[in-house]
């Protein structure tokens, strides 16, 4: 997991990231690997720790999570899909293995027949709180141990900008 997310590359692929995408040798361009390797590791190590301790993959849990601080826990399946940065297609097919599972439903809108919501049920709750305290200390243990607040508090703010920017130039 983390060694291929940290592994250095010499030679004519330098300049290639985790992704596969080429970048100038400049320090933006290393900066945008190393934002990639960064969410590789991370995400590398929540998932081991899901898995170690019994529970289903880590998208399940973000899946869960992100309907669970919905109003109503409840979310409109296009805006999942925008919050968790998936297809729509993959977001229903993730959805259809947790209504399978019991953990969600999908109701539809009565004003809009083509609109969709997902709905948290008990079940997808109660698992949600019990996967909770694992990737809250992976999270502390690989990042809040890391860096300080203040320093979160600027990363965040750079990379809102970055988001701004890529987004206003669609």
């Amino acid at each position: 997991m983390c060694s291929m997310a940290e592994q250095t590359i010499t030679g004519p692929l330098a300049a290639e990231t985790v992704a596969g995408v080429s970048e100038a040798a400049t320090p933006h361009g290393e900066a945008w690997g190393a934002v990639a390797r960064t969410h590789a590791a991370v995400t590398g190590r929540l998932q081991e720790a899901l898995a170690q301790a019994g529970f289903p993959p880590l998208p399940w849990y973000e899946v869960l999570a992100a309907v669970a601080d919905a109003p109503e826990q409840r979310l409109r399946m296009g805006d999942l899909a925008e919050a968790l940065v998936i297809t729509r297609g993959g977001l229903t097919k993730l959805v259809d293995r947790l209504v399978k599972a019991g953990l969600m439903e999908r109701a539809v809108c009565e004003a809009d027949r083509r609109v969709s919501y997902a709905t948290l049920l008990p079940a997808g709750s109660n698992l949600l709180e019990e996967m909770r305290p694992v990737v809250t200390a992976e999270l502390e243990l690989a990042f809040s141990a890391n860096i300080t607040t203040r320093q979160a508090e600027q990363l965040t703010e750079m990379l809102d900008r970055v988001r701004g920017g890529a987004c206003g130039a669609a």
